[in-house]
């Protein structure tokens, strides 16, 4: 991008077009008063032959003669044969000298040479000096005032410029004071539809972009930020644990059933902290904002399958699934079966060996709904959206898990254009989920 100075650049242009425009005209006009002064001196030479020709010979002629000297108009006459003058008219006699000859450049001089009706020739002489000076003297004045003209413009085209431009130096101060840390500054044009409005709202579409982005940018450095603290916290108890089981284990060499007793410990640990760095890594996935599949899956298949294992695994625990038809939509079917599957078993653990829990399918106009409810100790209503942040558990020293199942299962539901909620129930607690309906 040349980045030149645009002030000078116009003024000069501006400039040059203006010196063009005027030496063409200085040229115009001092060409034409030439061309004016000479055809006066040619009509006068004319005018003067003609006049020989009306003047009698003799006296008339003399004092013609000097008349024309006073004119600055010479005249050398030569006798000639004495042709009677009263053989032609007067009229006829001045026709005849107007169309005799013709006016010939001699240096600085214009002469005309004529033949009389008495035979006389005439010779008359004009000098072009006075006609020179006249134009020189023309084209001096018309510079120095086309001059003047240019510097007066120059004063002009400054001021004009610097008015002109001053947006742009606003532009400037506007951004420095931007990248100076004031950042809700703003152009704010009042005529955004004008060449340099336009320019100033795209500026501060650009600057609201930005600081968009550098928020966006921050946000997700801090979540990243906490939520390492928060993965190396969490991963701190099952290593430590896995560590502390594995060196009793190399350090005593227990005889059975101590050591049968030390190996299930070190593979439970090794479990638990296999599926947290699943769920880790999963959410991570989620975070990433991939695009989900898009294929038809059918809710009401996904919680059936999903409730039957579940009631294989949750000892006492009765999980029934309630009547319905089917509840068609477009997702990722993995994804899905893996978000019904984790607020099952979150059901499963919040109800206990002796509680219950309810999945029922359902479909609302343009929705499809996945509620699943336990007769639980319920979520304080406080602590209905904070269940959703990750590594949150309200029970940590009782209840099992990463504490990322709701998080990543909201994802999940965000991911597909829906919406996971805990509901305000009487007794227990319900987590519905909200897809886009798709048609059957």
């Amino acid at each position: 991008m040349r980045t030149g100075s645009l002030r000078a650049r116009v003024t000069l242009t501006m400039l040059a077009l203006l010196a063009v425009v005027l030496a063409a005209v200085v040229a115009a006009v001092t060409i034409s008063y030439r061309s004016s002064l000479e055809r006066d001196l040619r009509h006068q030479l004319r005018s003067a032959a003609g006049a020989f020709a009306l003047a009698p010979p003799g006296d008339g002629r003399k004092v013609l003669i000097g008349n024309l000297a006073r004119q600055g108009i010479a005249v050398d006459l030569v006798p000639g044969s004495g042709v009677a003058a009263g053989d032609r008219s007067a009229k006829a006699a001045v026709a005849a000298a107007g169309s005799g000859g013709e006016i010939r450049s001699r240096r600085s001089l214009l002469v005309l040479d004529r033949k009389l009706p008495d035979g006389t020739r005439i010779a008359l002489s004009a000098s072009t000096g006075a006609i020179r000076h006249a134009w020189r003297r023309l084209l001096l004045i018309q510079v120095a005032v086309g001059l003047a003209a240019l510097a007066l413009a120059a004063l002009l085209m400054r001021h004009v410029t610097a008015t002109a431009l001053r947006p742009l130096a606003q532009v400037a101060d506007t951004a420095a004071r931007i990248a100076g840390g004031e950042a809700s500054e703003r152009l704010r044009p009042t005529r955004p539809d004008t060449e340099l409005g336009s320019m100033a709202a795209a500026f501060d579409h650009m600057v609201d972009a930005l600081a968009a982005a550098v928020s966006e940018a921050r946000t997700a450095e801090e979540t990243m930020r906490r939520f390492l603290a928060d993965a190396s916290h969490e991963l701190r108890t099952p290593v430590a644990a896995l560590q502390a089981s594995a060196e009793r284990l190399l350090r005593e060499q227990p005889a059975r059933p101590r050591r049968d007793e030390l190996e299930a410990t070190l593979a439970g640990d090794a479990a638990r902290l296999g599926r947290l760095v699943d769920d880790l890594l999963g959410l991570a996935r989620l975070e990433a904002a991939q695009p989900a599949r898009c294929e038809p899956v059918d809710l009401r298949r996904v919680a059936q399958a999903a409730t039957s294992d579940a009631q294989r695994r949750a000892g006492g625990t009765r999980v029934a699934l309630g009547n319905g038809g089917p509840a068609p939509v477009l997702g990722d079917p993995d994804a899905l079966s893996r978000l019904v599957r984790n607020l099952i078993d979150n059901a499963i653990v919040a109800a206990g060996p002796e509680g219950r829990v309810q999945v029922d399918v359902t479909r609302d106009g343009g929705e499809a709904h996945v509620s699943v409810s336990d007769d639980g100790a319920g979520v304080p209503a406080a602590d209905r959206e904070r269940v959703f942040d990750r590594l949150v558990r309200l029970q940590p020293t009782t209840t099992p898990g990463s504490g990322l199942g709701l998080a990543i299962a909201r994802r999940i539901a965000r991911q597909h254009d829906g919406e996971l909620t805990c509901d305000p129930v009487g007794h227990g607690a319900r987590f519905t989920l909200r897809l886009p309906a798709a048609r059957q």
